[in-house]
């Protein structure tokens, strides 16, 4: 990888509802489809923040995935 990539790289925050995280988690869910209502480039990294939407807060779990 050249420099000036890593440069570029970005890391985008997006929450996840808890059973799609376990799935991603798992391994069961290698990707999910959304409307692209964000910029994404291969080498961004996704950071998936667990969020509970009945108590309207994040869980505290996370993950990161290279794209």
């Amino acid at each position: 990888m050249h420099l000036n990539a890593q440069v570029n790289m970005a890391i985008i925050k997006k929450k996840i509802w808890p059973e799609y995280f376990n799935a991603v988690a798992s391994g069961k869910k290698k990707y999910e489809l959304r409307l692209n209502d964000f910029e994404i480039n291969e080498g961004d990294t996704l950071l998936l923040e667990e969020w509970n939407p009945k108590r309207q807060k994040y869980t505290g779990r996370r993950m990161e995935k290279r794209v």
